[in-house]
Protein backbone atom coordinates (compact mmCIF):
# COMPACT_ATOMS: atom_id res chain seq x y z
CA UNK A 1 0.00 0.00 0.00
CA UNK A 2 1.78 3.34 -0.90
CA UNK A 3 1.69 5.98 1.07
CA UNK A 4 -1.51 7.91 -0.71
CA UNK A 5 -3.38 5.10 -0.66
CA UNK A 6 -2.74 4.68 3.31
CA UNK A 7 -3.63 8.22 3.81
CA UNK A 8 -7.18 7.70 1.85
CA UNK A 9 -7.75 5.06 3.68
CA UNK A 10 -7.00 6.25 7.22
CA UNK A 11 -9.16 9.50 6.55
CA UNK A 12 -11.74 6.78 5.47
CA UNK A 13 -11.66 4.64 8.76
CA UNK A 14 -10.98 7.20 11.46
CA UNK A 15 -13.77 9.07 11.22
CA UNK A 16 -15.28 6.15 12.87
CA UNK A 17 -13.07 7.02 15.95
CA UNK A 18 -15.26 10.06 17.32
CA UNK A 19 -18.51 11.34 16.90
CA UNK A 20 -19.94 12.42 13.22
CA UNK A 21 -16.10 11.70 11.58
CA UNK A 22 -15.02 15.41 13.28
CA UNK A 23 -12.55 15.00 15.92
CA UNK A 24 -8.98 15.25 17.15
CA UNK A 25 -8.41 11.71 16.12
CA UNK A 26 -9.79 12.15 12.99
CA UNK A 27 -7.55 15.06 12.21
CA UNK A 28 -4.15 13.20 13.50
CA UNK A 29 -4.66 10.12 11.40
CA UNK A 30 -4.86 11.67 8.25
CA UNK A 31 -2.23 14.94 9.47
CA UNK A 32 0.55 12.40 11.56
CA UNK A 33 0.38 9.38 10.55
CA UNK A 34 0.64 9.52 6.87
CA UNK A 35 3.64 11.54 7.64
CA UNK A 36 5.70 9.20 9.56
CA UNK A 37 5.11 6.24 7.07
CA UNK A 38 5.18 5.50 3.77
CA UNK A 39 3.49 2.10 4.12
CA UNK A 40 0.93 1.19 6.60
CA UNK A 41 -0.05 -2.24 5.39
CA UNK A 42 -2.19 -3.06 8.37
CA UNK A 43 -3.64 0.31 8.72
CA UNK A 44 -6.99 -1.13 8.59
CA UNK A 45 -6.76 -3.40 11.37
CA UNK A 46 -4.91 -1.13 13.65
CA UNK A 47 -7.27 1.47 13.06
CA UNK A 48 -10.05 -0.91 13.81
CA UNK A 49 -8.96 -1.69 16.49
CA UNK A 50 -7.94 1.51 18.14
CA UNK A 51 -11.90 3.33 17.06
CA UNK A 52 -13.31 0.90 19.97
CA UNK A 53 -17.05 0.67 18.89
CA UNK A 54 -19.37 3.76 17.36
CA UNK A 55 -21.53 5.43 19.12
CA UNK A 56 -24.70 2.75 18.38
CA UNK A 57 -22.48 -0.26 19.32
CA UNK A 58 -22.78 -2.53 22.35
CA UNK A 59 -20.45 -1.62 24.20
CA UNK A 60 -20.01 -5.18 26.20
CA UNK A 61 -19.04 -6.49 23.08
CA UNK A 62 -15.55 -4.18 22.87
CA UNK A 63 -13.64 -6.54 23.75
CA UNK A 64 -14.13 -9.01 20.87
CA UNK A 65 -11.55 -6.65 18.75
CA UNK A 66 -9.21 -8.70 16.57
CA UNK A 67 -5.82 -8.59 17.97
CA UNK A 68 -3.26 -6.58 15.82
CA UNK A 69 -0.33 -6.96 18.12
CA UNK A 70 0.91 -10.54 20.23
CA UNK A 71 2.77 -9.32 23.62
CA UNK A 72 4.90 -11.40 25.32
CA UNK A 73 4.28 -11.72 29.34
CA UNK A 74 7.13 -10.53 31.22
CA UNK A 75 7.54 -12.34 35.07
CA UNK A 76 8.09 -10.89 39.19
CA UNK A 77 10.54 -9.34 40.84
CA UNK A 78 9.94 -7.27 43.64
CA UNK A 79 10.67 -3.73 43.04
CA UNK A 80 12.01 -2.80 46.62
CA UNK A 81 14.81 -5.31 46.39
CA UNK A 82 16.11 -5.18 42.87
CA UNK A 83 18.56 -2.84 42.06
CA UNK A 84 18.12 -0.40 39.69
CA UNK A 85 18.58 -1.20 36.00
CA UNK A 86 19.45 0.42 32.91
CA UNK A 87 17.21 1.11 30.86
CA UNK A 88 15.68 2.85 27.41
CA UNK A 89 12.48 4.49 29.31
CA UNK A 90 11.01 7.64 28.17
CA UNK A 91 8.16 9.61 30.44
CA UNK A 92 5.98 11.55 28.36
CA UNK A 93 3.72 13.70 30.54
CA UNK A 94 1.19 16.92 30.10
CA UNK A 95 1.73 18.78 33.11
CA UNK A 96 0.84 22.06 31.99
CA UNK A 97 -2.93 20.66 31.23
CA UNK A 98 -3.71 18.01 34.06
CA UNK A 99 -3.16 18.63 37.57
CA UNK A 100 -2.43 15.04 38.00
CA UNK A 101 0.19 14.59 35.64
CA UNK A 102 2.03 17.11 37.82
CA UNK A 103 1.65 15.09 40.74
CA UNK A 104 2.94 11.70 38.78
CA UNK A 105 5.91 13.76 38.16
CA UNK A 106 6.61 14.78 41.91
CA UNK A 107 6.09 11.17 43.21
CA UNK A 108 8.34 9.45 40.11
CA UNK A 109 10.53 12.15 42.25
CA UNK A 110 10.63 11.51 45.21
CA UNK A 111 11.21 7.75 44.71
CA UNK A 112 13.97 8.97 42.20
CA UNK A 113 15.57 10.77 45.00
CA UNK A 114 15.03 8.62 47.57
CA UNK A 115 15.77 5.07 46.29
CA UNK A 116 18.83 6.03 43.76
CA UNK A 117 20.00 2.31 44.77
CA UNK A 118 16.55 1.00 43.08
CA UNK A 119 15.57 3.38 40.45
CA UNK A 120 17.19 5.07 37.32
CA UNK A 121 15.62 8.34 36.52
CA UNK A 122 14.14 8.13 33.48
CA UNK A 123 13.94 11.05 31.19
CA UNK A 124 10.72 12.92 30.74
CA UNK A 125 9.70 15.23 27.96
CA UNK A 126 6.43 17.43 28.10
CA UNK A 127 4.00 17.19 25.32
CA UNK A 128 1.70 19.65 26.34
CA UNK A 129 3.97 22.21 24.63
CA UNK A 130 3.45 23.94 21.52
CA UNK A 131 6.19 24.63 18.76
CA UNK A 132 6.62 28.48 20.56
CA UNK A 133 7.62 26.92 23.68
CA UNK A 134 3.95 27.57 25.49
CA UNK A 135 1.57 25.36 27.13
CA UNK A 136 -1.29 24.07 24.50
CA UNK A 137 -4.10 22.34 25.37
CA UNK A 138 -4.68 21.40 21.91
CA UNK A 139 -5.81 17.53 21.78
CA UNK A 140 -4.53 17.63 17.97
CA UNK A 141 -1.29 19.13 18.81
CA UNK A 142 -0.45 17.00 22.14
CA UNK A 143 -0.87 13.73 20.35
CA UNK A 144 1.09 15.09 17.17
CA UNK A 145 3.47 15.57 19.81
CA UNK A 146 3.41 12.04 20.84
CA UNK A 147 4.23 10.66 18.28
CA UNK A 148 6.91 13.17 16.97
CA UNK A 149 8.48 11.68 20.85
CA UNK A 150 7.82 8.30 20.39
CA UNK A 151 9.28 8.23 16.84
CA UNK A 152 12.45 10.51 17.49
CA UNK A 153 13.47 8.12 20.55
CA UNK A 154 12.23 5.12 19.33
CA UNK A 155 14.73 5.58 16.40
CA UNK A 156 17.04 6.29 19.36
CA UNK A 157 16.84 2.68 20.58
CA UNK A 158 14.07 3.47 23.55
CA UNK A 159 11.34 0.43 23.54
CA UNK A 160 9.19 1.29 26.88
CA UNK A 161 7.19 4.61 27.02
CA UNK A 162 5.46 5.56 29.92
CA UNK A 163 2.48 8.18 29.42
CA UNK A 164 -0.74 8.36 27.33
CA UNK A 165 -2.48 9.48 30.98
CA UNK A 166 -6.26 10.02 29.19
CA UNK A 167 -7.44 7.58 26.82
CA UNK A 168 -7.86 10.45 23.99
CA UNK A 169 -3.83 10.44 23.93
CA UNK A 170 -3.59 6.80 24.37
CA UNK A 171 -6.41 6.24 21.52
CA UNK A 172 -4.31 8.70 19.18
CA UNK A 173 -0.51 6.78 19.79
CA UNK A 174 -1.43 3.42 19.53
CA UNK A 175 -1.75 2.75 15.64
CA UNK A 176 2.11 4.10 16.63
CA UNK A 177 2.71 1.01 18.83
CA UNK A 178 1.04 -1.28 15.92
CA UNK A 179 2.54 -0.02 12.97
CA UNK A 180 5.63 1.49 13.24
CA UNK A 181 7.24 0.68 17.19
CA UNK A 182 6.17 -2.75 17.03
CA UNK A 183 8.38 -4.03 19.27
CA UNK A 184 8.04 -1.65 21.90
CA UNK A 185 5.99 -1.64 25.11
CA UNK A 186 4.09 1.01 26.87
CA UNK A 187 2.62 2.06 30.29
CA UNK A 188 -0.49 4.30 30.76
CA UNK A 189 -1.17 5.01 34.90
CA UNK A 190 -4.45 6.65 34.16
CA UNK A 191 -6.27 5.79 31.09
CA UNK A 192 -9.09 3.92 31.36
CA UNK A 193 -11.70 4.24 28.26
CA UNK A 194 -13.93 1.00 28.00
CA UNK A 195 -13.07 1.50 24.34
CA UNK A 196 -9.54 0.66 24.51
CA UNK A 197 -10.00 -3.03 26.11
CA UNK A 198 -8.86 -4.51 23.29
CA UNK A 199 -5.69 -6.45 22.70
CA UNK A 200 -2.18 -3.70 22.54
CA UNK A 201 1.58 -3.53 24.12
CA UNK A 202 0.40 -0.94 26.21
CA UNK A 203 -0.20 -1.96 29.97
CA UNK A 204 -2.44 0.09 31.83
CA UNK A 205 -2.48 0.43 35.49
CA UNK A 206 -6.43 1.97 36.28
CA UNK A 207 -9.22 -0.10 35.75
CA UNK A 208 -11.76 0.61 33.20
CA UNK A 209 -14.19 2.83 34.10
CA UNK A 210 -16.88 0.44 33.31
CA UNK A 211 -15.84 -2.11 36.13
CA UNK A 212 -15.61 1.09 38.64
CA UNK A 213 -19.25 2.56 37.59
CA UNK A 214 -20.46 -1.49 38.44
CA UNK A 215 -18.99 -0.93 41.74
CA UNK A 216 -21.07 1.57 42.25
CA UNK A 217 -24.32 -0.64 41.21
CA UNK A 218 -25.49 -0.44 45.05
CA UNK A 219 -26.32 3.28 44.81
CA UNK A 220 -27.28 3.93 41.03
CA UNK A 221 -29.84 1.20 40.65
CA UNK A 222 -32.29 3.04 43.14
CA UNK A 223 -31.75 6.68 42.10
CA UNK A 224 -34.31 8.51 40.25
CA UNK A 225 -31.98 10.12 38.32
CA UNK A 226 -28.18 10.39 37.62
CA UNK A 227 -26.49 13.22 36.58
CA UNK A 228 -23.21 12.61 34.65
CA UNK A 229 -20.92 15.67 34.85
CA UNK A 230 -17.83 14.98 32.62
CA UNK A 231 -14.81 16.49 30.75
CA UNK A 232 -16.26 16.68 27.30
CA UNK A 233 -15.04 15.70 23.90
CA UNK A 234 -12.74 12.92 25.80
CA UNK A 235 -13.07 9.60 24.50
CA UNK A 236 -13.04 7.85 28.48
CA UNK A 237 -15.97 9.95 28.97
CA UNK A 238 -17.94 9.07 25.99
CA UNK A 239 -17.40 5.68 25.99
CA UNK A 240 -19.02 5.69 29.87
CA UNK A 241 -22.06 8.02 29.21
CA UNK A 242 -22.62 5.33 26.62
CA UNK A 243 -22.25 2.42 28.76
CA UNK A 244 -24.25 4.36 31.75
CA UNK A 245 -26.94 4.92 29.36
CA UNK A 246 -27.08 1.41 28.32
CA UNK A 247 -27.15 -0.22 32.00
CA UNK A 248 -29.23 2.87 33.24
CA UNK A 249 -31.56 3.56 30.53
CA UNK A 250 -33.83 6.67 30.88
CA UNK A 251 -31.81 7.87 33.64
CA UNK A 252 -28.74 9.41 32.92
CA UNK A 253 -29.02 13.34 33.03
CA UNK A 254 -25.53 14.20 30.95
CA UNK A 255 -23.47 17.51 31.37
CA UNK A 256 -20.57 17.61 29.11
CA UNK A 257 -18.11 20.03 30.60
CA UNK A 258 -15.81 22.49 28.48
CA UNK A 259 -12.26 22.66 28.70
CA UNK A 260 -12.28 26.18 29.75
CA UNK A 261 -15.16 25.69 32.25
CA UNK A 262 -17.01 27.87 30.68
CA UNK A 263 -20.32 26.46 31.12
CA UNK A 264 -19.72 26.37 35.25
CA UNK A 265 -21.56 29.27 36.06
CA UNK A 266 -23.88 29.11 39.38
CA UNK A 267 -26.82 29.61 37.08
CA UNK A 268 -25.59 27.13 34.60
CA UNK A 269 -25.64 24.98 38.02
CA UNK A 270 -28.68 25.30 38.71
CA UNK A 271 -30.28 25.13 35.80
CA UNK A 272 -28.85 21.79 35.21
CA UNK A 273 -30.30 20.64 38.68
CA UNK A 274 -33.61 22.22 38.76
CA UNK A 275 -35.86 18.92 38.70
CA UNK A 276 -33.88 17.33 41.18
CA UNK A 277 -35.44 15.25 43.85
CA UNK A 278 -34.16 13.34 46.55
CA UNK A 279 -33.07 10.29 45.17
CA UNK A 280 -31.33 11.63 42.45
CA UNK A 281 -27.48 11.21 42.80
CA UNK A 282 -24.41 12.68 40.50
CA UNK A 283 -21.28 11.24 38.92
CA UNK A 284 -18.49 13.57 38.13
CA UNK A 285 -15.42 12.90 36.30
CA UNK A 286 -13.34 16.02 35.44
CA UNK A 287 -10.04 16.33 35.05
CA UNK A 288 -9.07 18.75 32.30
CA UNK A 289 -7.73 21.79 33.39
CA UNK A 290 -9.62 23.70 36.34
CA UNK A 291 -12.68 21.92 35.67
CA UNK A 292 -12.80 20.14 39.03
CA UNK A 293 -12.45 22.90 41.29
CA UNK A 294 -14.69 25.03 39.45
CA UNK A 295 -17.14 22.62 39.54
CA UNK A 296 -16.82 21.84 43.42
CA UNK A 297 -15.95 25.99 44.38
CA UNK A 298 -19.68 26.78 42.54
CA UNK A 299 -21.76 25.59 45.46
CA UNK A 300 -21.79 27.84 48.43
CA UNK A 301 -24.00 28.30 51.70
CA UNK A 302 -26.93 29.55 49.09
CA UNK A 303 -27.04 26.99 46.80
CA UNK A 304 -25.17 23.86 48.55
CA UNK A 305 -24.49 20.47 46.36
CA UNK A 306 -28.03 19.35 45.89
CA UNK A 307 -27.46 15.11 45.63
CA UNK A 308 -24.57 13.22 47.01
CA UNK A 309 -22.09 12.98 44.38
CA UNK A 310 -18.99 10.67 43.47
CA UNK A 311 -16.11 11.64 41.41
CA UNK A 312 -14.99 8.58 40.15
CA UNK A 313 -11.92 10.39 38.37
CA UNK A 314 -9.51 9.41 41.05
CA UNK A 315 -8.67 12.85 40.84
CA UNK A 316 -5.86 14.38 43.60
CA UNK A 317 -7.16 16.66 46.38
CA UNK A 318 -8.38 20.00 45.43
CA UNK A 319 -8.45 23.70 47.05
CA UNK A 320 -11.89 23.98 48.46
CA UNK A 321 -12.43 27.65 49.11
CA UNK A 322 -14.02 28.66 52.26
CA UNK A 323 -17.46 29.93 50.54
CA UNK A 324 -18.08 26.00 49.61
CA UNK A 325 -16.82 24.10 52.29
CA UNK A 326 -20.53 23.60 53.94
CA UNK A 327 -21.84 23.32 50.35
CA UNK A 328 -20.22 20.15 50.04
CA UNK A 329 -20.40 18.16 53.78
CA UNK A 330 -21.80 14.78 53.23
CA UNK A 331 -22.11 14.67 49.61
CA UNK A 332 -18.90 15.29 47.85
CA UNK A 333 -17.37 11.90 47.93
CA UNK A 334 -14.29 11.09 46.17
CA UNK A 335 -13.03 7.69 45.27
CA UNK A 336 -9.44 6.79 45.95
CA UNK A 337 -7.31 4.06 44.16
CA UNK A 338 -5.91 2.76 47.71
CA UNK A 339 -5.96 -0.71 49.58
CA UNK A 340 -6.16 -1.84 53.04
CA UNK A 341 -3.69 -3.95 52.18
CA UNK A 342 -0.29 -1.89 50.84
CA UNK A 343 3.50 -1.95 50.65
CA UNK A 344 5.75 -0.11 53.31
CA UNK A 345 7.36 1.22 50.11
CA UNK A 346 3.77 3.03 49.23
CA UNK A 347 3.01 3.90 52.35
CA UNK A 348 5.94 5.88 52.86
CA UNK A 349 5.57 7.77 49.86
CA UNK A 350 1.67 8.54 50.88
CA UNK A 351 2.97 9.98 54.47
CA UNK A 352 5.96 12.18 52.85
CA UNK A 353 3.62 13.69 49.60
CA UNK A 354 0.49 13.60 50.98
CA UNK A 355 -2.05 15.46 48.76
CA UNK A 356 0.84 15.23 46.08
CA UNK A 357 1.36 11.48 45.96
CA UNK A 358 -0.02 9.60 42.74
CA UNK A 359 -1.33 6.02 44.20
CA UNK A 360 -0.18 4.88 40.56
CA UNK A 361 3.29 5.29 40.51
CA UNK A 362 4.70 2.89 42.83
CA UNK A 363 3.20 -0.05 40.75
CA UNK A 364 4.43 2.11 38.01
CA UNK A 365 8.07 1.74 38.93
CA UNK A 366 7.54 -1.76 39.96
CA UNK A 367 6.13 -2.75 36.27
CA UNK A 368 9.40 -0.81 34.65
CA UNK A 369 11.93 -2.30 36.50
CA UNK A 370 10.30 -5.65 35.21
CA UNK A 371 9.83 -5.08 31.88
CA UNK A 372 13.82 -3.44 31.71
CA UNK A 373 14.89 -7.09 33.11
CA UNK A 374 12.39 -8.87 30.66
CA UNK A 375 11.15 -10.48 33.88
CA UNK A 376 7.87 -12.18 34.00
CA UNK A 377 4.94 -9.95 35.02
CA UNK A 378 2.32 -12.55 35.47
CA UNK A 379 1.84 -11.53 38.81
CA UNK A 380 3.80 -8.97 40.58
CA UNK A 381 4.19 -8.42 44.29
CA UNK A 382 2.04 -5.01 43.98
CA UNK A 383 2.79 -2.20 46.36
CA UNK A 384 -0.68 -1.37 46.20
CA UNK A 385 -4.01 -4.09 45.59
CA UNK A 386 -3.13 -6.43 42.80
CA UNK A 387 -1.18 -6.32 39.79
CA UNK A 388 -2.40 -8.90 37.81
CA UNK A 389 -3.27 -7.94 34.20
CA UNK A 390 -5.95 -9.56 31.46
CA UNK A 391 -5.24 -10.59 27.94
CA UNK A 392 -5.54 -6.98 26.69
CA UNK A 393 -2.70 -5.89 29.40
CA UNK A 394 -5.39 -4.10 31.34
CA UNK A 395 -5.27 -4.05 34.85
CA UNK A 396 -8.15 -7.00 36.49
CA UNK A 397 -8.12 -6.18 40.40
CA UNK A 398 -9.21 -3.05 41.85
CA UNK A 399 -9.76 -1.67 45.59
CA UNK A 400 -10.82 1.82 45.95
CA UNK A 401 -11.54 4.13 49.20
CA UNK A 402 -14.84 5.91 48.92
CA UNK A 403 -14.13 9.17 51.20
CA UNK A 404 -16.97 11.59 51.99
CA UNK A 405 -16.35 15.13 52.74
CA UNK A 406 -16.84 15.76 56.48
CA UNK A 407 -16.37 18.52 59.18
CA UNK A 408 -15.96 16.72 62.82
CA UNK A 409 -16.32 18.42 66.66
CA UNK A 410 -13.73 20.78 65.95
CA UNK A 411 -14.92 22.50 62.67
CA UNK A 412 -12.07 20.91 60.81
CA UNK A 413 -13.00 20.15 57.28
CA UNK A 414 -11.64 16.11 56.60
CA UNK A 415 -12.11 13.20 53.79
CA UNK A 416 -14.18 10.77 55.90
CA UNK A 417 -13.24 7.10 54.80
CA UNK A 418 -16.77 5.52 54.45
CA UNK A 419 -16.33 2.17 52.28
CA UNK A 420 -14.01 -0.17 50.28
CA UNK A 421 -15.25 -1.14 46.92
CA UNK A 422 -13.37 -4.61 45.99
CA UNK A 423 -12.51 -6.79 43.39
CA UNK A 424 -10.15 -9.88 43.85
CA UNK A 425 -9.77 -13.27 43.05
CA UNK A 426 -9.86 -14.28 46.99
CA UNK A 427 -13.05 -12.08 47.91
CA UNK A 428 -14.57 -11.44 44.59
CA UNK A 429 -16.37 -8.17 44.43
CA UNK A 430 -16.90 -6.98 47.99
CA UNK A 431 -17.76 -3.81 50.20
CA UNK A 432 -16.20 -3.10 53.40
CA UNK A 433 -17.09 -0.48 55.08
CA UNK A 434 -15.14 1.76 57.93
CA UNK A 435 -15.37 5.19 59.61
CA UNK A 436 -12.19 7.12 60.46
CA UNK A 437 -10.40 9.79 59.59
CA UNK A 438 -7.37 10.23 56.79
Amino acid sequence: MSKEESAALASEIAGNIVEQNNGPLYQVVEASYTAFADDIASYDATLAATSGVTTNTDLAKVSTFTSCVTTSAISAVNVTTTPKVSNKTLLLLQPFVNDSEKIIIKTFNYYWDKYPELFEKIQIVYTDIDENGKPTNNTIKIIQNNIKYLNEYYNRGYNLFVGFNTSTILAGVLPWFNTIGIDAKGISLNSSSISLDIPKPIYRLQICDNKLLDSLNFILTDASKIYYVFSGDELATKFSLEYLEIVYPGKIIPYPVTPNSSNLTLSDIQNLYKDVDSTSVSLMCLYVNSQLTDFLNVFNDSYPMPTSTYDTATNPLVIIKETSKKALLNKYNRLINISFSTSEFFRDGLKELETDFSTYVPNALLLINNICLDENIDSLPAENSIIEFSENNDIKYFTFLNTIYSEDDKGIYYYKEYFYSVYDPVVGKKLFYVNKKI
